[in-house]
């Protein structure tokens, strides 16, 4: 047992049936089913890369690497822990103050460690906080007159309603023209993507826990950062967005590296909460609940790089047909979450606001999800490795709105022409699209 290498060591240690303490089968991954009927999400623990983690040639890079990401996550309290476990496996023996209920608790704890750190941040990824993100690119004409905001643009058009009886003082209704707007922002969208080759697919906005975390989502701080069921689904939440839902739905697959990249788009409801930072960031800027269309992809690691690339081009291509002003910003490290390893954001300027509000996101997430899901690939030669995997916004509805709406306004609190993608799928016929009051529906 001396000489075992630390990777073998590891191994051992979660797989071994030798182990008397009735624990092996609570930390070892399943096999993942190749069969799209069959396939069943791994209920057991994550295959985290403690290969990594725990080599110590690999420590101070980890160390900087969680400072540069908001100071989530404590690497040498994940090597205190396997230090305790190690030194009983080499030992061979179990020590006689050692139970298999604090043996479980043991490795609970090198988990809830090890489950916090940050993926590493890719190099060139700008360092700090969001000040430091770097612009790449920006098009359109910027408007910068003076323009109303979204809300008081349509207050005479009885479009809007703001039904606090409903859900609290973030809830919304859209009648008539803002909902054809909405809907024609969402299939424009949707379409476009499926256009591009991108496989349509609708999941659950409902979620296990567990699969939020793998995705990334970590508890920070006292606010709530998810939804969650009452009862006893207590470890159920609201997605906050359909990478959720597809990732859910990916979870224990293994595929054909043949059949990599998989492109998938779905339009789903999405539920946030949100606090407001200012009163610019009010009413319709920052709501607990809007539609999007989530683009999500998985890829081998070889080719993560080029696909997300993509989903940003394809992130591009569909804001400049709206022919509102946009720009694309690279993320600095503080602002990547957990699970990305580079992440691209596009913020549309909202005239009436004076700002520029983000509507979109694309992240390479690396292996950070897939070895949290178990979702895996057969290489040409039989091997079996983790997929990476990417995902990006083609459209959020509430925020594009705001920003369609204060950019073509005219001085009638009207819409003047809107661009094609828009007119087509509300049958406008090249002129303004007008707007009659709503008669009351008491």
């Amino acid at each position: 047992m001396q000489n075992l290498s630390m990777r073998k060591l590891f191994q051992l240690a979660i797989r071994s049936r030798n182990l008397k303490f009735g624990l092996v089968r609570r930390y070892t991954s399943t096999e993942a089913s190749t069969s799209e009927e069959d396939a069943t999400p791994p209920t057991l623990r994550p295959d985290l890369n403690f290969e990594f983690l725990l080599d110590e040639k690999n420590l101070e890079a980890i160390k900087e690497n969680i400072l540069h990401r908001k100071g989530v996550g404590d690497i040498d309290r994940v090597h205190e822990k396997w230090a305790v476990i190690q030194k009983m496996m080499n030992s061979g023996e179990k020590p006689s103050d050692i139970n298999e209920q604090k043996y479980a608790q043991l490795w609970n704890e090198l988990y809830d460690e090890a489950i916090l750190i940050p993926n590493m941040t890719k190099d060139g990824v700008p360092r700090g906080g969001e000040e430091n993100a770097k612009k790449v690119a920006e098009w359109g004409e910027k408007r910068e007159d003076d323009c109303l905001t979204a809300e008081k643009l349509v207050q005479t058009w009885r479009s809007l309603l703001h039904p606090t009886d409903a859900s609290g003082q973030r809830s919304y209704v859209f009648l008539g023209a803002l909902a054809s707007l909405e809907k024609a922002l969402l299939d424009y969208a949707h379409e476009r993507v499926c256009a591009l080759g991108f496989r349509p697919i609708t999941v659950p906005d409902i979620v296990s826990g567990e699969v939020t975390q793998a995705c990334g989502v970590m508890q920070r701080s006292d606010h709530p950062i998810q939804y969650t069921l009452g009862g006893d689904e207590t470890h159920t939440k609201l997605s906050g967005t359909a990478e959720m839902g597809i990732a859910a739905f990916l979870r224990g697959r293994t595929f054909q590296e043949e059949q990599l990249p998989i492109r998938l788009v779905s339009l789903s409801r999405c539920f946030r909460t949100e606090i407001s930072k200012s009163a610019s960031e009010a009413k319709l800027y920052r709501v607990h609940e809007f539609s999007k269309v989530e683009m999500f992809v998985v890829s081998t690691p070889e080719q993560s790089d080029a696909e997300l690339d993509y989903l940003v081009e394809v992130q591009k291509g569909t804001f400049q047909a709206l022919g509102v002003h946009f720009r694309q910003l690279e993320m600095s490290s503080e602002e990547l979450g957990a699970s990305a390893a580079r992440k691209f954001d596009i913020e549309a300027w909202m005239p009436g606001r004076k700002l520029y509000g983000e509507v979109s996101s694309a992240s390479n997430c690396t292996d950070f999800q897939a070895r949290r899901l178990g979702i895996k690939y057969k290489s040409a030669d039989g091997t079996t490795k983790y997929a990476h995997t990417c995902n990006g916004t083609a459209l959020a509805s509430t925020r594009t709105l705001i920003s369609v709406l204060e950019t073509f306004q005219n001085d009638k609190k009207g819409i003047g022409e809107l661009p094609e993608p828009l007119r087509k799928r509300i049958k406008q016929r090249g002129g303004p699209l007008r707007f009659q009051p709503a008669k009351s529906l008491a």
